[in-house]
């Protein structure tokens, strides 16, 4: 008689206290566990229907869920890189018969069941190894859950409320000024290096330097809709006198490069290329991808005598305090940067006013000591 090969069927052995190993069988990795022996006729039948309901996708779990979340307007009004990294996500999260972890394959029912939290953080303890990964992948389950309970397909988030793994505290993570010279020596060109120069004196995030354009510089400030908002919001910069010079020198150098470029275009009969509209630009002329553009911060950190560790985004907090050294208080500057006030409060504590207490107190100790000096 020939034999039918199961396909996926899945073989576990395991070795019993009594010294005995004993094999058990699965529809398939993850699937359900299958009775009597291979080739019995309550074996094949438990196959079959586990088979026949794996291919009848269900309407009303955690899979369906995400698939009616990604053709959402919530899912489609986000950005096209947040999309593409919430997918990879999306596709964990709806994975149903992925291992024993998979969380795809759980009806409405056991959703609404607080007890799933243990579900939740078993797979989200997957990537405890990488706490940021882990944190995320609650953050995006989080996201696809409450969208259902919004639509009133769910009567919780089981999601809601469960604590992040990764801890960082970057309130004193502010680039110095030997920091920022460091990088700026060892940048490929001068227009690697005005990137972190740019970034340290008005606090744009990564995607906003690469989209800053000169028409949204204006004589008091930068005035520019914010990428992560998609346009919906307008971040308007304060200039600096620092950041009018650095970009006098910006401009300078732009027109040096470009008078290069085209007469390299000239040499080989070309057309001559156009006048950069971008404020940064690399040695070509042209505008910097933001993968490109985060890419030279980071060969440029590595290159630098001796390395540093700071991360493009700490750019931000530079710039706060900047913002207070010019005068602005916490209100002000949390308002342009979009944080929340306790946030600068803090990283004004660590690093600006602390410093500005221990400067007043010397002084006075200074001024005290010396009027107090007499002669024996």
């Amino acid at each position: 008689m020939a034999r039918v090969r199961l396909k996926g069927l899945n073989q576990v052995s395991k070795r019993l206290a009594d010294g005995r190993r004993v094999t058990y069988w699965y529809a398939w990795k993850g699937g359900p566990r299958l009775p009597g022996a291979p080739g019995s006729p309550a074996f094949m039948a438990a196959y079959n229907d586990a088979v026949g309901q794996r291919r009848a996708p269900s309407t009303d779990d955690l899979a369906a869920l995400v698939a009616l979340y990604r053709s959402s307007p919530e899912f489609q009004g986000l950005g096209a890189s947040t999309r593409a990294e919430w997918n990879r996500w999306l596709d964990r999260i709806a994975d149903r018969d992925g291992d024993e972890l998979a969380i795809g394959g759980l009806p409405y029912p056991a959703l609404d069941d607080r007890r799933v939290r243990a579900d939740i953080l078993a797979w989200r303890d997957q990537w405890a190894d990488r706490p940021r990964s882990a944190d995320y992948a609650i953050q995006v389950l989080g996201r696809v859950l409450a969208w259902g309970l919004d639509r009133g397909l769910l009567a919780l988030n089981a999601a809601a409320g469960i604590g992040q793994l990764y801890t960082s505290n970057r309130a004193d993570q502010v680039w110095t000024a030997n920091e920022i010279a460091r990088v700026t020596a060892a940048a490929k060109s001068p227009e690697v290096g005005y990137i972190i120069r740019l970034a340290c004196l008005t606090g744009l995030r990564r995607d906003d330097l690469a989209g800053l354009m000169w028409s949204h510089v204006g004589q008091l400030a930068i005035v520019k809709p914010t990428g992560k908002s998609r346009g919906r919001k307008v971040a308007t910069i304060p200039l600096l006198d620092e950041t009018l010079a650095l970009l006098d020198e910006i401009r300078a150098q732009q027109v040096k490069r470009h008078a290069e470029l085209c007469a390299v275009a000239a040499r080989k009969n070309r057309p001559a290329p156009p006048a950069p509209l971008t404020v940064l630009t690399n040695t070509r002329g042209r505008p910097w991808t933001v993968n490109g553009l985060e890419h030279q911060i980071i060969d440029a950190k590595a290159a630098a005598s001796p390395p540093v560790s700071k991360h493009l985004h700490d750019a931000r907090g530079t710039f706060a305090t900047y913002l207070r050294q010019g005068g602005l208080t916490a209100p002000e500057i949390a308002d342009v940067l979009g944080w929340e006030e306790k946030r600068v409060e803090r990283l004004l504590a660590t690093y600006v006013d602390r410093d500005s207490i221990v400067m007043d107190l010397a002084q006075r100790l200074r001024r005290n000591k010396s009027g107090t000096q007499t002669p024996n």
